[in-house]
């Protein structure tokens, strides 16, 4: 139910624990959002305004993991609960960029909520 930062410790092992089928994806930081995208057919998987991004990073021990924590209920009475979203880069360094991209998003966005 928390979606800051310090949660990724645990989350990122948890979601790749799942199994879940990977797919290959075009991943666009844009000014406002991040949206996500399949890659062969470049339909539309999600899209995250950065007011509902709650925490971006990755793993010490994972060099090009990086997974962000968005609102999965921001409208629920008891608070908000939170999905991570775990993606691999091509390389430390496109990991290090869309982190830090992210991140500037952020602040981009701060004063519009």
């Amino acid at each position: 139910q928390y979606g800051g930062k310090e949660v990724l410790d645990r989350a990122i092992p948890a979601v790749l624990e799942r199994h879940s089928a990977a797919r290959e994806v075009l991943f666009d930081v844009k000014e406002a959002e991040v949206v996500v995208q399949e890659k062969t057919s470049s339909k539309l998987l999600c899209r995250y305004p950065y007011p509902t991004i709650s925490c971006v990073g990755r793993r010490v021990d994972s060099s090009n993991l990086f997974a962000f924590c968005v609102a999965a209920s921001p409208e629920s009475p008891d608070g908000s609960t939170f999905d991570c979203l775990v993606f691999a880069s091509s390389s430390e360094q496109e990991c290090e960029e869309i982190i830090k991209r992210i991140a500037a998003g952020f602040k981009h966005t701060e004063w519009s909520v």
